[in-house]
């Protein structure tokens, strides 16, 4: 398992390298063509990209340090950067976001020309760039929540980047230049749309919020069930980082059975039904166990 972990490590490491130097690669290249065509879509557009560099950036650096060992300073080592990671990089985007509507708002009702040829060609190869970045990127989303945000960073630049081209076509065709400033808002609302969820989620985290996949209830009846056991109090679940989960948990037991033999029992359960591999039950017999001040209590003591 260790060994297939380093492999996917590497792997995304080598993603978000190459992602790296397409995305800075263009984004000079997007943003002197959108000053040039005074096109505020692709400045908009080159600004978005350059929170992709960012972001990118952030993501390579939190992943690598995500990868050293526990200390007895930080017991659970440095998973968490992967969520600051993810969460600086939706808020970042929720303040390009908002630079992006005032420009939008004040040329909307003054749209200056624009130079419509060169600016289809510029954001047509920008969205090259951001499809070969998202299809780079791909595997690796699904793993952690830290290379989801730069994922949904770069898909976001794609929509943008169509945008983009829908307005210079726009203003070629018909020379509605207000379609610009139109379509710089519409990149906005897309990058807010794309980062709330990423934005909600690594704040549930970091809140230690029950996993959304689990429910408490049915893993405390689970943890009920088992032969000897009484009741349960005091259980939290909470996230690590993505896919890195821990649970604590009090046992009340009747003493008909060896206490290790119920702790063993109760680990595996919780590893094999819910994928809880960091677990910490402490065992009470009932004749000392807690009483009314317990946090979790789902079923009274027979």
């Amino acid at each position: 398992m260790g060994a297939s972990h380093d492999h996917h490590r590497s792997q995304d490491r080598r993603a978000l390298l190459l992602s790296l130097v397409l995305v800075c690669g263009f984004f000079l290249v997007e943003l002197l063509g959108g000053l040039w065509t005074n096109s505020l879509a692709l400045i908009s557009d080159a600004g978005h990209m350059f929170s992709d560099m960012g972001a990118l950036l952030f993501s390579l650096v939190a992943i690598n340090w995500a990868a050293k060992a526990p200390t007895p300073a930080k017991t659970y080592g440095y998973h968490r950067l992967e969520i600051l990671a993810a969460l600086i990089n939706g808020l970042v985007l929720w303040g390009i976001t908002g630079i992006i509507f005032y420009e939008a708002y004040h040329r909307f009702w003054e749209p200056p020309l624009v130079k419509s040829g060169p600016m289809l060609i510029i954001a047509s190869a920008g969205l090259a760039v951001n499809i070969i970045s998202a299809w780079l990127l791909y595997p690796s989303q699904h793993r952690s929540i830290n290379l989801r945000s730069a994922f949904l960073h770069v898909v976001a630049d794609g929509l943008g980047s169509v945008v983009a081209i829908t307005a210079s076509v726009a203003m070629l065709w018909r020379g509605w230049y207000w379609f610009d400033p139109l379509a710089s808002f519409l990149i906005g609302l897309l990058i807010i749309s794309g980062s709330w969820r990423l934005i909600q989620e690594a704040t549930e985290i970091l809140m230690e919020a029950t996993p959304r996949h689990l429910n408490i209830q049915a893993v405390a009846q689970s943890l009920e069930n088992v032969p000897a056991v009484k009741n349960i109090h005091d259980l939290h679940i909470w996230t690590i980082s993505s896919g890195l989960y821990a649970l604590s948990v009090h046992a009340v037991v009747n003493g008909s059975r060896k206490q290790d033999d119920v702790r063993c029992e109760m680990a595996a359960l919780l590893r094999e039904q819910f994928g809880l591999e960091h677990s910490t039950i402490q065992i009470e017999e009932e004749a000392t166990a807690c009483g009314d001040f317990c946090l979790w209590q789902p079923r009274s003591p027979e």
